[in-house]
């Protein structure tokens, strides 16, 4: 892989509406999408135990690295431009990165929600 790729929940609308916004976002063309079944599909989410692969985002790195959910917003921001200032002024903040945690928790409420469920897995 020479592009990072940001696995997400395609069979869900907030999923779809974030990774559109990543999309359009990412004028550098830094990173590539891929719905969680496809992804899951062919083997990218096998370091990632079956329980949790369809609970966020991933985002996979060039050299294979994984990192879901709140723990990959910092390294997502960092990809995009400015975002390398905007991660580091977020990290060196006085609870810049449990805000980041809080704001990501609030937001994957929706993922949570009955209109939000990838087709096929429980």
């Amino acid at each position: 892989m020479s592009n990072y790729v940001m696995v997400y929940d395609a069979d869900c609308g907030p999923c779809t509406r974030f990774k559109d916004a990543i999309s359009f976002l990412d004028i550098h063309n830094r990173i590539d999408f891929i719905p969680l079944i496809e992804a899951d599909r062919i083997g990218f989410l096998n370091q990632i135990p079956r329980s949790l692969r369809f609970k966020s985002f991933h985002l996979i790195s060039p050299a294979g690295e994984i990192r879901s959910g709140d723990n990959a917003v910092i390294d997502l921001i960092g990809l995009l431009p400015v975002g390398h200032t905007i991660s580091k002024i977020i990290v060196s903040a006085p609870y810049g990165i449990q805000m980041i945690k809080f704001i990501y928790s609030k937001l994957s409420r929706l993922h949570d929600s009955s209109s939000c469920r990838v087709k096929g897995i429980e």
